[in-house]
């Protein structure tokens, strides 16, 4: 009777538990709540020639001279809306930019991931690229979705191997990037950017599709709905999410997983990538920009934000701190999705600018 007591004051006290710390999370601590991929319900579909991406080896990017249209809905159980739906123009390196970039020209290269490609608006690029040529060097813009530190690196590499002549580098960054190995288009993927029915939904979690005709959009909504929420951790991920990713956090301490072992490889390599675009072009020519995420506007850089800062102040690097100097607050991004809109792509575009006209003082 003594134990039953016992467990019949424990479970509630638990329950409790976890409720606080799922509301207190969600008023103090937004980040535990967003930081796992998984909880996002976002689906991006692409429209265009081919298979959207082009493989390069070490590295991608979209199809060279291509009409790209993105579509990024937002779903819940019972319904979805278009969170943006646009169209891109890529040159003849595949890159989101009107203009070709010509070999054996000096030129001012822009690195970075979604935030600097500009996913969830027109292209931000295009507010600065006139400013970059008025200043003498051809601009490039080698923004692709998803890309670390040594992602960047390699496109780097594989644009001097081109003879591109790279004089001056702007890299924008998100705490997040700090964290992504190397990585490329698998062939998997390809496939179903090819032909949607060649795509697996039960494979796994995947966020990007070919989009499918109008008619057939409401279906696989649904069925990629379903994919993802089809087992019981990903439940319990939606249901609990702050919860989760604690429970998550401190099972890898015990017994890291394999996405805590990317993680730590992602860190390696980003430290190492820093190092080297210092050492490649010197100090005054880099300039690494650090821009908020939305769930970082109240609480500031979060853990791997603060890592990839000081990588670059160790590595002897110019950084920016983008959270105070591009002004960005809540309202400059999408509702649900975690890209910024128009507005907070125009004030990434202002700082950006600032820091160009810096460094060519």
């Amino acid at each position: 009777m003594k134990k039953t007591a016992s467990w019949l004051l424990i479970i509630p006290s638990i329950l409790i538990s976890i409720f606080l710390f799922e509301l207190l999370s969600q008023l103090f601590l937004p980040w535990v709540r967003n930081a796992d991929p998984g909880m996002q319900h976002t689906i991006y579909f692409f429209d265009g020639p081919d298979t959207i991406f082009r493989d390069y080896g070490e590295t991608f990017t979209y199809v060279p001279h291509s009409d790209i249209r993105v579509v990024t809905l937002s779903y819940s159980d019972v319904d979805f809306n278009t969170e943006y739906d646009y169209h891109i123009q890529t040159n003849n390196f595949g890159f989101v930019q009107d203009t070709d970039v010509i070999p054996e020209q000096t030129c001012r290269l822009l690195l970075g991931d979604s935030f600097t490609e500009g996913v969830g608006a027109e292209p931000w690029f295009r507010l600065v690229s006139s400013e970059i040529a008025k200043l003498g060097y051809q601009p490039i813009n080698g923004g692709i979705g998803g890309t670390g530190f040594s992602s960047w690196l390699k496109l780097d590499r594989y644009l001097v191997a081109a003879d591109i002549r790279i004089k001056k580098l702007v890299i924008l960054f998100i705490s997040e990037d700090y964290r992504r190995p190397a990585w490329n288009i698998l062939p998997g993927e390809l496939r179903c950017f090819s032909d949607l029915s060649l795509c697996r939904v039960e494979e796994g979690v995947i966020f990007r599709y070919r989009l499918p005709p109008p008619e057939e959009l409401p279906t696989w909504v649904a069925k990629i709905r379903a994919g993802r929420v089809a087992t019981l951790k990903a439940r319990v991920r939606a249901l609990l999410p702050a919860t989760h990713r604690v429970y998550k956090y401190l099972t890898e301490l015990v017994r890291p997983s394999p996405q805590m072992a990317r993680g730590e490889r992602g860190e390696q390599e980003s430290r190492a990538a820093i190092a080297e675009f210092i050492k490649t072009y010197g100090p005054e020519n880099v300039a690494f920009i650090h821009l908020p995420r939305k769930e970082e506007i109240d609480s500031g850089p979060d853990v791997f934000g603060l890592k990839a800062r000081r990588a670059i102040q160790e590595a002897g690097g110019r950084l920016f701190d983008g959270f105070k100097l591009c002004g960005l607050v809540a309202a400059d991004y999408h509702p649900n999705d975690q890209h910024p809109n128009s507005r907070g792509y125009d004030k990434i575009a202002a700082c950006t600018m600032s820091v160009i006209k810096e460094m060519a003082r």
